[in-house]
């Protein structure tokens, strides 16, 4: 009787129509991209600190000049985030 009743709660997590067990692969594939775009993003602002470390203080304060006039000039560029329509 045990085993009768073990045999059917297996088979209803185990069936093809149930999916509290499986994982939906394009959402593994979706996290797995995620977790590799995070990963580049942080190495890259890594070697961009050490790179601005590296420099003169007068190359730091010219490079921390045009980064404030680069933000000035392409401010008006930037879409606001909640306008228009998203492209999926």
């Amino acid at each position: 009787m045990l085993a009768a009743i073990l045999i059917i709660v297996t088979f209803t997590f185990t069936g093809t129509s149930c999916r509290l067990l499986k994982r939906d692969k394009q959402n593994i594939a979706e996290k797995k991209t995620e977790e590799a775009e995070k990963k580049a993003d942080a190495e890259y602002e890594k070697a961009r600190k050490q790179h601005y470390k590296h420099q003169s203080k007068d190359a730091q304060k010219m490079m921390k000049q045009t980064e404030k006039q680069a933000s000035k000039n392409n401010k008006h560029r930037k879409r606001k985030a909640l306008s228009g329509t998203k492209c999926n």
